[in-house]
């Protein structure tokens, strides 16, 4: 009995993988850098102008998160 046995290999492509796992790196880096930024940027208000936007400190970094992931 003979088996013959195909494999595809287009799909595996080590360069392609590490490029893309690179990118991948760079690009969350750089979605946190941004939300590091917006974070940083609302620290500079003061607890009285919070109180008028109905913001508490704590609430800050989940907000500068939500608002860059968002667009």
């Amino acid at each position: 009995m003979t088996h013959a046995l195909t494999t595809n290999f287009t799909d595996f492509n080590l360069f392609a993988r590490i490029r893309r796992l690179v990118e991948g790196f760079r690009a969350r880096r750089a979605q946190r850098l941004a939300v590091n930024q917006a974070y940083s940027e609302l620290q500079f208000l003061s607890d009285r102008e919070l109180m008028e936007f109905g913001l508490h400190r704590s609430d800050l970094y989940e907000m500068a998160r939500v608002a860059m992931y968002r667009g």
